[in-house]
């Protein structure tokens, strides 16, 4: 005779197991409220001390908050695949001292979120990417509406309990402008985008870091080719008692170079006598390569564990100085590997082209880069543009050593523009593991048949719509597409919404977001049905059209909230004034009614696709949200 056993007679070890293999969104919503003693396990297991509700639907998150011990909860973390509205429901956390953001769309809401806690924040991590944060002027208001640099300085200031700040190393994002002084906290750990040398000199230089700093990383990118990277007159560096981890990474597009004697100046022994680890991306000269072989970085008492990929250009002889490159440092030696890359770069006046392969026929230059092993960065040379790319890679000088002695890959975004250079990429030794990739930005082209991501989760399709219909390819742990559309670059294709429909098929998809970059047509009332049927597929859906280069209609020059305040002056003395997106101002030929025309459009599509998702059937109301300026939505079912 079969025995059964109550829900209510199984120890608690068993629910222990079981929260093992659950998210603690799907935790906190089935066991929550259901008898005291599991209340009690989840309690005691740290689940409402550790919170994640980023793939919660609107009506779930909001039930979910009336029953969550709010006072308990210490760390927070809202993901990529959040809805970009979730943030701003959370209400205040008393004990609240870890705060992770990823991928960011809205960085207003997390500021006066960050601002709201600032007495408690002990560690706070603030990463995004300008592909997920949509640019331009949509209406009369220019996005994005905030920036890093405005955390850095009304922000950060209040931080006083802040010990850990991580603003990613994302070199597209490199802070123009702001001042170091404004780190006033005692922070141990720091990861930040700068675009010069002297901005780190500044950071280094400030004393109360140079007494608490444990670890500084630093992601480094400007297309400005000055001087900037050249040592300040009468440089003062603080010695920097406690840092043993130092990271510099320079983008391989940047055309602002650093020497090599900056480097060694900035981490003698002087500066940084306990540093144990350094990670290095950094472009060298020929008269580099001698005086790298006998830096102390590779010789010197300290043990420095140096990882590094060193790129050189403009050298048909680089590949045959790879005996001069130093394998590791002496007391951490190193297997390296060599190899050359085909860059390219997509001017403004070739985006018209329609045929790529010609493209890059024609627009491209050759740089060699010898990395140690395994590959200690977290990209593969990104730029958030989708007009720069690696388009080939070919190995001069593989590693000898086994595969298995070798840990594994940090590589965790490939970011591809043609359709070679996926498998170049994934071919180079020791780089590539496919079971790690977690986010693709692909760009103009097909997705490569064969290539299996079993851990894909995020992708970002520029360009791509039709690529949707090969749904099959992507992996079936897919949390998040972004489609980018740009009327101005090639391969722009937007007359097949029906595409969305197949994306059902994908188990795990719960958010989707689209922006289309300066269209010039309205979306017909099919295209619009399509949209508004197919958004309820997903727990977050966001619409968006941009214009990247035009200001807003005269008439509502009476919002200087929304705009900088020297714009507006410039915009109201000339009408036809055209504001680039780098905030240069040039005075081109302007044709105002036409803009106007076409923000109509836009807000014409907008207005039509709300209202068509609000004539759906829903057994919930989801929250929708127009922006600013009526040239965007977003939704959460």
């Amino acid at each position: 005779m079969a025995s059964f056993i109550c829900f209510d007679e199984l120890p608690d070890l068993f629910f222990i197991e079981l929260f093992h293999y659950l998210s603690s969104a799907d935790i906190l919503w089935s066991f929550i409220n259901l008898n005291n003693r599991i209340q009690q396990i989840i309690s005691e297991r740290g689940f409402f001390r550790h919170i994640n509700l980023s793939s919660l639907g609107f009506y779930k998150f909001d039930t979910l908050l009336t029953l969550l011990p709010l006072s308990q909860v210490q760390i927070l973390v809202i993901n990529i695949e959040a809805s970009s509205l979730q943030l701003s429901r959370f209400s205040y956390l008393p004990h609240l001292t870890t705060l992770r953001l990823y991928g960011l769309r809205d960085l207003k809401d997390a500021f006066n979120f960050i601002l709201r806690h600032s007495h408690s924040l002990v560690y706070l991590t603030l990463q995004t990417h300008d592909l997920f944060r949509p640019r331009g002027f949509g209406g009369s208001v220019v996005y994005p509406k905030v920036h890093l640099t405005t955390f850095m300085e009304n922000i950060l200031p209040h931080l006083n309990a802040l010990r850990s700040l991580d603003l990613g190393q994302g070199i597209d994002l490199g802070l123009p402008l702001w001042h170091v002084t404004t780190i006033e906290c005692s922070l141990n750990y720091l990861r930040i985008p700068l675009q010069h040398i002297k901005q780190l000199c500044q950071v280094m230089s400030l004393e109360k870091l140079s007494t608490t700093l444990e670890e500084l990383h630093v992601g480094m990118r400007s297309l400005d080719a000055g001087a900037h990277n050249d040592l300040p007159d009468e440089l003062v560096l603080s010695k920097m008692i406690n840092l043993h981890s130092f990271s510099l990474v320079q983008s391989i597009f940047t055309d602002n170079r650093i020497e090599w004697s900056t480097i060694e100046i900035l981490t003698t022994a002087n500066v940084m006598p306990v540093l144990r680890k350094m990670n290095l991306i950094l472009f060298i000269s020929l008269d580099d390569v001698d005086c790298i072989k006998k830096s102390a970085l590779f010789t010197d008492n300290r043990q420095i564990d140096i990882q590094f990929a060193f790129i050189m250009d403009e050298n048909s002889l680089a590949t045959q100085l790879s005996e001069y490159i130093p394998h590791g440092s002496r007391f951490h030696p190193r297997e390296i590997v060599g190899i050359t890359c085909m860059a390219s770069c997509l001017t403004t006046e070739d985006r018209q082209m329609t045929n790529l392969n010609c493209y890059y026929d024609n627009y491209s230059w050759i740089l060699h880069v010898w990395y140690t092993l395994p590959w200690a960065f977290d990209e593969f040379f990104e730029l958030v543009a989708p007009d720069m790319y690696i388009t080939k890679v070919e190995t001069f000088l593989p590693s000898q050593c086994n595969s298995t002695m070798i840990y594994p890959s940090r590589l965790r975004t490939l970011a591809v523009s043609e359709n070679n250079s996926l498998p170049s990429i994934v071919s180079m030794p020791h780089v590539v593991q496919l079971d790690r990739i977690s986010t693709v930005h692909l760009s103009f082209h097909d997705w490569p048949i064969g290539l299996k991501l079993s851990s894909l989760r995020h992708i970002t399709l520029t360009n791509n719509l039709i690529e949707l219909k090969n749904f099959a390819l992507f992996s079936s742990n897919i949390r998040s597409i972004q489609i980018i559309c740009y009327a101005s670059m090639p391969n722009f294709i937007l007359n097949d919404w029906s595409v969305f429909r197949s994306l059902s098929s994908l188990p795990k998809l719960i958010s989707l977001q689209i922006v289309i970059n300066d269209m010039d047509t309205i979306l017909d009332e099919n295209s619009c049905q399509i949209i508004a049927e197919t958004a309820p597929m997903f727990v977050h859906f966001g619409l968006c059209f941009r214009r990247q280069n035009a200001p807003p209609s005269p008439d509502d020059l009476n919002r200087p909230a929304e705009m900088d305040s020297a714009i507006l002056a410039l915009i109201a003395e000339d009408p036809t004034l055209i504001i680039n997106d780098d905030d240069d101002y040039t005075i081109e030929p302007g044709d105002i009614a036409f803009l106007e025309s076409t923000i109509n459009k836009y807000q014409t599509c907008i207005k039509d696709i709300r209202h068509r998702i609000l004539n759906l059937s829903f057994h919930v109301k989801p929250l929708i949200v127009v922006e600013d300026g009526d040239c965007g939505l977003t939704v959460w079912f």
